[in-house]
């Protein structure tokens, strides 16, 4: 009987992310913009020449130290999680305030960017920053998803190293 009266006491799992530990306490690096439902880098090169070098140019700026780049900063207030955050792409830098809700995933950033992008994988970053509708993951990997036009892609990251 002592069993049944506890098993609602152990059932009382909570399913919700620990949102600050995911996203506080460290840089996230971009690694990838996919579609969603794919894990492949997105084509943002289809007119690119024999050789690749707008694909390869990007790639090379996506491995450069500093690039491609966000820090969240914040905690949990009266049952809402969010902050402030800052980065940068390339050629800019990008600050705001996010909001995440652990259990549905939803997410919200409001980014206010400072500089021009020419490259365009780094105008494909800021504008997804611009247009986040929910994230997945953990301390470990970061995805960040966003609406461009009709479709939904998203933004893998790692932490920094």
């Amino acid at each position: 009987m002592l069993l049944v009266t506890a098993l609602p006491l152990l059932c009382g799992c909570n399913n919700e992310d620990d949102v600050v530990e995911i996203f506080t306490g460290k840089t996230w690096k971009l690694s990838k913009i996919s579609a969603e439902g794919t894990n492949l880098q997105f084509n943002y090169w289809p007119n690119d020449n024999a050789n690749g070098d707008a694909f390869k140019q990007s790639m090379d700026l996506l491995k450069g130290t500093g690039n491609f780049t966000i820090t969240f900063s914040g905690g949990e207030i009266n049952g809402i999680t969010g902050g402030t955050f800052n980065g940068r792409g390339v050629n800019a830098t990008f600050n705001g305030k996010w909001q995440a809700d652990g259990a549905t995933h939803e997410m919200s950033m409001d980014t206010n960017v400072s500089g021009m992008e020419n490259n365009v994988l780094s105008k494909a970053f800021i504008s997804g920053l611009q247009n986040v509708i929910r994230y997945e993951g953990d301390a470990n990997n970061l995805f960040i998803y966003f609406k461009d036009g009709k479709n939904v892609k998203y933004m893998g990251f790692t932490p920094q190293r």
